[in-house]
């Protein structure tokens, strides 16, 4: 008896004026989704707390079973672990984006015109980038972003971010956040590294080629999400299941790793249909395997309600090669967080949870949508409640007194 846990990024949204009121969960054509919610309980999750906006690694962290509020420690480090870079006890990780600044200093493009070619010789060049009592190491991801950790004696992730997260001013110098001497230092090194940046890749021969093109150029990295490695209790100790998870976004992978799940190589290019029978088949080896697919929250960020209800409604197409699989298999599918169209930002809002599988007590709804779920049987959880439910259902949990 397997379990396979789908979250679908940023499905969940608020009514949209232009759908005349629903959600864009409501207005597709949900009919394997809906098959599913029929034969399966309903209800809506809190993933950290009611009111508060989630962040996909904390909303993550929490559905998995761990508590977001002792247990996260910055984006940083699970970006990091993403992409493969190993952040240990003394380091410190950050989120960075390739970015573009002008001949004054001012970020005029915070994702260097969307870079999607290049990154890696650009990363090269960062990594010879040397500073006086620390070592960096940086790692390009997907498009513009990358990942970067900072070793050495007495840091201190007491420090502020270089991103202003907005264009038309100059990136923030990084500051010390308390008065210790470590905190100085680490903002001192950190400044002196970022100054080292824009030189190097002012005149690296991927930026030439991107002026020659008419292309924004690569010419810096903002710096945020600062944090250090949690320590997490491994999921298989947690739960006494092998387990693994497919992603294409490093956020995702790296929380994966370090709570102990085994990371599956997807591409990402893979289609929706592609990552749902990826994760079919990786139940074969796996008793639990989570799965993100992503695209739903792109879709809402770019405020693009069509968008979002065609990729719903990829999903949907995709999720019915697994009507077969809760017969004998668990399947639990939400959202991480809700994320509005109207603000193209995570919002508060409880997300709709559907689980089915063998014995499942079954309710009166069979819509999934934000609204019917509200009326399910599982009534209104949290998302650290999620694998109590999950490991009972599976006949994995002890009992709690005599």
């Amino acid at each position: 008896m397997k379990c396979l846990l789908l979250i679908c990024d940023g499905m969940a949204d608020r009514p949209v004026k232009t759908l005349r009121g629903r959600t864009p969960l409501e207005a597709a054509d949900t009919r394997n989704l809906d098959l599913l919610a029929k034969s399966g309980i309903l209800g809506i999750v809190d993933t950290i707390a009611p009111g508060i906006r989630p962040g996909s690694d904390t909303a993550h962290l929490a559905i998995l079973g761990y508590d977001p509020v002792v247990s996260y420690t910055g984006r940083g480090p699970f970006e990091a672990a993403g992409v493969g870079l190993d952040v240990t006890a003394g380091e410190i990780a950050f989120r960075c984006n390739f970015a573009t600044v002008d001949e004054n200093g001012l970020v005029v493009d915070r994702r260097a015109g969307r870079i999607s070619e290049g990154t890696q010789e650009l990363a090269e060049a960062v990594n010879g980038i040397k500073i006086p009592g620390a070592h960096f190491r940086f790692r390009a991801s997907t498009g513009h972003r990358g990942a970067l950790v900072m070793s050495g004696k007495g840091l201190s992730h007491n420090i502020s971010e270089s991103d202003p997260h907005e264009e038309g001013v100059k990136p923030h110098v990084v500051e010390p956040l308390d008065g210790s001497e470590e905190a100085r230092r680490t903002a001192d090194m950190l400044n002196r590294f970022i100054l080292e940046c824009g030189k190097v890749l002012a005149g690296h021969p991927v930026n030439v080629r991107r002026i020659q093109e008419g292309l924004r150029l690569a010419n810096t990295l903002l710096l945020r999400g600062v944090g250090v490695a949690p320590s997490l209790a491994p999921f298989s100790e947690k739960y006494g299941f092998r387990a693994g998870c497919i992603a294409t976004v490093a956020l995702v992978r790296g929380v994966g790793r370090f709570c102990g799940l085994e990371v599956i190589g997807a591409d990402a290019e893979m289609s929706i249909p592609g990552l749902v029978s990826m994760a079919i088949d990786a139940t074969s080896k796996y008793d639990f395997v989570l799965l993100n697919i992503k695209a739903a929250d792109d879709a809402s960020h770019d405020g693009d309600a069509e968008k979002k209800i065609a990729i719903i409604e990829e999903i949907d197409r995709a999720v019915a090669g697994l009507l077969d699989f809760t017969v004998e298999n668990y399947l639990a599918i939400l959202s991480d967080h809700t994320t509005s169209i109207s603000r193209r930002d995570h919002t508060g809002d409880p997300v709709p949870i559907l689980i089915a599988g063998p014995e499942v007590r079954t309710d009166d709804t069979a819509v999934f949508s934000e609204r019917a779920a509200a009326k399910g049987g599982l009534g209104r959880i949290r998302g650290q409640d999620i694998m109590n439910i999950l490991v009972d259902l599976m006949n994995r949990s002890e009992k709690f007194g005599a």
